[in-house]
């Protein structure tokens, strides 16, 4: 009788381990099923917003090892004054790279690069000049305040001629021009049709060259389309900043205007 009953004790135990272990192995389908589940149920805006962190951080983890104070980074806008006390090291633009016999300053350390991109340019047959490049705080004054004064004498408000101003002019103190890093463009074609520094210029092959072209330079174009809420600046297809040739692909790759870049590497840390 103990042996029967142990026996039956022992059959007892194996064949409750095995239900057991059948409810256990019943019930992972179900977790999996519940997982799979918990990710397919993501709305299209909470997948959409994985996809764009996922972009974020694989933008951070390539950025180019630089950092923001460098001196071809510096950052001048409507919203970050020029730093008055910090010397620029101009010098002027070779004989024949000027629209016209003016002065035309930049800062010395970008000119290899623009007369290597002019040359470029040129051997691709098209003639780009400069037509204006470093501006004091001063002469950025004059011009503001004869542009508002222009749109007054059109018969517009004040409050009117200030913005239509500032959607093309920067205030005094904010002006790329400050840095010695910006240079406005032509080409000899487009001087001579007397139409200036509009929006149009981007119909001519020698800025559709330079857009394609002035990253290997160093040189974005930079207040591009679509960008004004960056930039506080409309689309200006004839200027073009110096940041350097690292910066410069890294921002053509990902479509950046400089103010995006900069707060791009302040996330990281740069």
């Amino acid at each position: 009788m103990n042996k029967k009953f142990a026996l039956l004790l022992i059959t007892t135990g194996i064949l409750g381990g095995c239900e057991q272990f059948n409810q256990e192995s019943s019930s992972q389908p179900n977790q999996v099923s519940q997982t799979s589940s918990s990710i397919e149920s993501l709305t299209p805006e909470e997948e959409q917003e994985q996809a764009a962190e996922a972009e974020q951080q694989a933008m951070l983890d390539t950025l180019p090892a630089v950092s923001t104070d460098d001196w071809n980074l510096n950052l001048v806008n409507n919203w970050t004054k020029i730093d008055e006390s910090v010397e620029i090291p101009l010098k002027e633009l070779p004989e024949g790279y000027p629209v016209d016999e003016r002065i035309f300053l930049v800062d010395e350390r970008i000119i290899p690069d623009y007369v290597a991109m002019i040359d470029a340019g040129k051997e691709a047959g098209h003639e780009i000049l400069a037509v204006s490049t470093y501006r004091s705080v001063e002469l950025q004054t004059t011009n503001y305040n004869s542009r508002i004064q222009q749109y007054l004498d059109e018969g517009k408000s004040q409050e009117e001629a200030v913005k239509l101003t500032e959607d093309y002019i920067a205030i005094p103190g904010g002006s790329e021009h400050h840095t010695g890093l910006a240079i406005d463009v032509m080409d000899t074609e487009w001087v001579n049709t007397g139409k200036g520094l509009i929006a149009e210029f981007d119909t001519q092959e020698s800025q559709q060259w330079l857009v394609e072209h002035a990253a290997e330079y160093g040189f974005v174009l930079r207040f591009p389309e679509g960008k004004k809420e960056a930039t506080g600046i409309e689309y200006e297809s004839w200027h073009f900043r110096y940041v350097g040739k690292e910066n410069a692909a890294y921002m053509k790759e990902h479509d950046l205007a400089l103010e995006e870049y900069i707060a791009l590497l302040e996330e990281a840390g740069k």
